[in-house]
């Protein structure tokens, strides 16, 4: 079978090996789909996290948001059959077949014909996106922002906009994912490459009476910070950013993977009284509340995939989604 193999930074080519042997309440998928995600691209640029990879003849497959097909069980697993189209946990799927171990099994989920096995490789960010919102909490009449609208940043503004009348500004670079903000329901947008982030969430929320350091917050209860700091990157985190920006006794979650250390202002932090929490990953509540918002239509998660590649063309599906300026969601599809 063909997987696209990862050897190290901007190193990945296309090879043939042999397809996972299964044992006893194993599972094997043939993958229709694969999503490559944020920490994927971590992998590629610089050889972060690779045990979110999984051993594959000389390197590693990379890949865990996926949408396929069961075709082979070896023995008897309830509830499953082969052709069930699925989705759930695994990693190393940016190749044609990939093995659940039975420990992983349980949390395999059947995907209801109105949702097709691209959406499905969206439902793990979706996941993310649930859990940073659940962590949140915005209620209804709050405004958050969220900084950074990649496919988890969007999901955080399509997932209280399908419960609650949440007032949502989005900030990016990124002109195509701030249009894509705007589709999926944000109320106003921030181009920080254009502007200053600061004063663009101050025009559209609203400053604070009170002053910090000379300066105004916005009206702003909640920021989501999914931007990160690039190792490349100049200037102030998007945390810091974060906490210029919310209001006093305001929450910031932080959900992006930071590649290098982040300073923020301490003084700052407790005279606001804000709080500080990390989003990681999600939980299977969380994974089953995102597949019964797409199973239920609550948001349009198809127009978030800018493009899709066949295996063949691995290397340039991770170029291209290293690019924010051109994409959204990238897809290879074995």
């Amino acid at each position: 079978m063909k997987a696209a193999v990862f050897h190290g930074p901007r190193d990945i080519t296309v090879e043939e090996i042999e397809k996972p042997a299964l044992q006893p309440g194993d599972v094997l998928v043939k993958i229709r789909a694969c999503g490559i995600c944020g920490s994927d691209l971590h992998s590629y640029k610089h050889g972060l996290f690779p045990e979110l990879g999984a051993p594959v003849a000389s390197g590693l497959a990379l890949g865990h948001e996926f949408g396929g097909e069961v075709a082979e069980i070896a023995g008897e697993v309830r509830g499953l059959k082969v052709g069930d189209r699925v989705s759930g946990i695994c990693i190393g799927c940016a190749a044609e077949y990939v093995r659940l171990p039975a420990l992983l099994v349980p949390a395999i989920r059947i995907i209801p014909p109105q949702v097709s096995l691209e959406e499905a490789a969206t439902i793990e960010p979706l996941a993310n996106s649930v859990h940073a919102v659940r962590l949140g909490s915005p209620s209804e009449g709050q405004t958050a922002v969220v900084i950074g609208v990649g496919i988890i940043g969007l999901g955080i503004i399509q997932v209280p906009k399908a419960k609650d009348s949440v007032r949502i500004i989005a900030v990016d670079i990124s002109q195509k994912r701030l249009e894509m903000a705007g589709q999926v329901g944000a109320d106003a947008v921030v181009n920080a490459g254009r502007e200053d982030a600061h004063q663009g969430v101050l025009s559209a929320a609203g400053a604070s009476t009170v002053l910090y350091d000379g300066e105004p917050s916005g009206n702003v209860d909640i920021v989501f910070e999914c931007a990160g700091a690039g190792r490349e990157q100049k200037g102030p985190a998007a945390l810091w950013q974060a906490l210029r920006i919310v209001q006093q006794d305001g929450k910031i979650v932080v959900v992006s993977i930071a590649e290098r250390p982040v300073e923020i202002g301490a003084a700052l932090l407790v005279r606001k009284g804000a709080t500080i929490v990390g989003s990681w990953a999600w939980t299977l509540d969380d994974f089953d509340e995102a597949l019964t918002l797409m199973s239920e239509r609550k948001m349009n998660r198809r127009q978030l995939i800018s493009h899709e590649f066949p295996i063949e063309q691995a290397k340039e599906a991770y170029e291209a989604a290293l690019s924010a300026e051109e994409s959204v969601k990238v897809l290879i599809k074995p």
